[in-house]
């Protein structure tokens, strides 16, 4: 063996250091790929290897659809998210989207984690392959809802033929109960709303379309049942001031959506607090202040006829006079 002296020593050490130095320098991260980090020059962060077990998020973002007033809508459910986000064992994020399309949109970008949308978001979006069912609600009147037509108590009006040339008061423009249904409606009739009526208003919210009815702001609106019957349940007197003149058929409720690429613990978890809450006298508090009895496991047949009437939304209405 060939014995180094101490100018051999040095320059292997300074070797040394200088292949560390090039590893550390050129590549960024001396473990390659095995860690995320972060290139500040250009903002974005390196993926992990696909072998790499995803760790569960520190925060769940919820995204809730405000289909009564956001002020009534953030009361009654920020108390529920966070119990359930308890439950999954992270913290959350609670928005609320200022329309129906801005929450599809979240959801589109991945914004949000979860979302309580309108069934028109669903089935806008499950054909795209870009969304999946959580969970559905049970409310107190079963899982069902449908889009009620509502006019003044005294309203001469008895058909939606009587409603021609009035006022009409829809949601929002991809509320499946407030505008979706009341335009496949009237296309097949071969009416067309824009004309059919004077004026078409779009309110924000179903509570605020039965405020508008019953102080005659308009002369009808579309708001979905589930809506009506809580407001009738917490003022009886509306029903002294409006009145249903046309009803739907059913379809499946307002679900809670997650994106179709979500990890798999994670939605299970989700599902299982979800399902959990109506089992103690907290969770059953929580889902009595939003109207739910219980949420249930997803049933994707319960919004066929929904799908259906989206695909006339598409055509139908487009072609009316």
């Amino acid at each position: 063996m060939t014995r180094l002296g101490s100018s051999g020593r040095l320059l292997i050490c300074i070797l040394a250091v200088g292949i560390l130095a090039a590893i550390g320098i050129g590549l960024g991260n001396p473990f390659g790929a095995r860690e995320p980090f972060v290139d500040l020059s250009r903002e974005v962060v390196a993926g992990r290897p696909t072998s790499a077990v995803p760790q569960p998020p520190k925060r769940i973002r919820f995204a809730v659809t405000a289909i009564v007033g956001v002020e009534s809508t953030f009361s009654m459910y920020q108390e529920l998210v966070k119990r359930v986000c308890r439950d999954v064992g992270c913290e959350s994020t609670f928005a609320l989207p200022p329309s129906y399309a801005a929450v599809r949109r979240a959801i589109e970008e991945r914004l949000v984690d979860v979302a309580m949308a309108c069934t028109g978001t669903y089935v806008r979006m499950v054909g795209g392959g870009q969304v999946k069912l959580l969970v559905q609600p049970e409310f107190e009147e079963g899982r069902e809802y449908r889009a009620v037509m509502i006019v003044p108590i005294g309203s001469p009006a008895k058909t939606l033929e009587d409603l021609r040339g009035g006022v009409v008061a829809f949601v929002d423009p991809e509320s499946y109960t407030g505008r979706m249904v009341p335009t496949v409606a009237f296309a097949e009739r071969g009416w067309r709303v824009e004309s059919f009526f004077s004026k078409v208003v779009f309110t924000g919210s179903h509570d605020r379309s039965i405020r508008a009815v019953a102080q005659g702001i308009v002369d009808v609106a579309s708001v979905a049942s589930l809506v009506w019957e809580s407001a009738k349940r917490a003022d009886p007197s509306v029903m002294e001031r409006v009145r249903v003149i046309w009803a739907a058929d059913p379809c499946g409720p307002p679900p809670f959506l997650v994106p179709a690429d979500i990890n798999k613990g994670i939605e299970q978890s989700l599902r299982k607090a979800f399902l959990g809450l109506d089992k103690d006298e907290d969770g059953r508090r929580l889902l009595h202040a939003i109207g739910i009895r219980r949420f249930v496991s997803p049933r994707p047949d319960d919004y066929k006829s929904a799908l259906e009437v989206y695909r006339r939304f598409k055509t139908l209405a487009g072609n009316a006079q």
